[in-house]
């Protein structure tokens, strides 16, 4: 099995497949044999996961996500890019180290911002799957709860098992945590086994 999900040739084969047999599954809902039913789109997890490339600092994952998302439809690279930074910077903010009225204006200015974004884009769910991503990968209480409750009323509304949306989201966050920090330090790793 080869992909270009990973970038380095140290990791173990074997894990390396698995891997990518989790990237088949989580963003194609596929093992390359079987189909599974899916709730977010492909672009939706595209997006998801290159969010969490950018909140990680990956450059790798920026990239390979960019390309498949370039891939999947006609994007500004440029507006999309500055749109995703923005979130991304949005989302690092800790509201429970801001005072109350900090914590209100915040989340003002996210949900501007959300709209914007979201009447750029088409889809009112990306800035909400975004924000639960980062919610989830950083345990952060008020970012899911707050997200979350965007999430569930966004799908609920379109008569959709917000649940399963939210367990498949959990599956890009649990495979981006893996994959962003394999790839991160595969440069170091590389660098350690070929020094002299």
């Amino acid at each position: 099995m080869s992909s270009t999900v990973f970038r380095d040739n140290v990791f173990p084969h074997q894990l390396s497949d698995i891997m990518s047999l989790m990237h088949l599954a989580t963003f194609e809902g596929s093992d390359g044999e079987e189909h599974w039913q899916t709730y977010l789109t492909h672009k939706q997890k595209e997006c998801i996961a290159l969010s969490l490339g950018m909140y990680y600092q990956c450059e790798h994952c920026i990239d390979y996500h960019m390309k498949v998302l370039n891939r999947l439809g006609h994007i500004k690279k440029d507006i999309f890019m500055k749109n995703m930074t923005s979130m991304v910077l949005f989302l690092r903010v800790d509201v429970s180290r801001i005072s109350e009225r900090e914590k209100i204006r915040w989340m003002e200015a996210w949900q501007e911002f959300a709209t914007k974004v979201a009447l750029k884009s088409g889809d009112p769910s990306v800035p909400y799957l975004i924000g639960l991503a980062i919610g989830i990968a950083r345990d952060d209480d008020f970012l899911i709860q707050f997200c979350g409750a965007e999430v569930k009323k966004i799908f609920d509304t379109q008569q959709v098992n917000s649940s399963l949306v939210i367990g498949e989201l959990e599956a890009v966050v649990v495979f981006m945590k893996a994959a962003t920090s394999k790839n991160r330090i595969a440069h170091k790793i590389a660098q350690l086994i070929h020094q002299d």
